[in-house]
């Protein structure tokens, strides 16, 4: 993936759901929005996921001081 944050990432995702759910998409339009924006949503929770680990890491140190 190219450099981009979570907020393009997250708005390439619901651009993709909005297209896929236009009546005038065709099916192979939407098989190909739907994989694009599972890897969106793949980029995303890798960030959230990165993200928890850093905030369960600073509470735990928190707590011990």
């Amino acid at each position: 993936m190219e450099d981009k944050s979570f907020t393009e990432s997250l708005e390439l995702l619901r651009k993709a759901a909005s297209d896929i759910s236009n009546q005038a998409t065709t099916l192979e339009e939407a098989l190909k929005l739907y994989e694009n924006g599972m890897k969106e949503a793949e980029f995303c929770r890798g960030i959230l996921d990165k993200a928890q680990q850093t905030i369960t890491v600073y509470t735990e140190e928190n707590a011990d001081a």
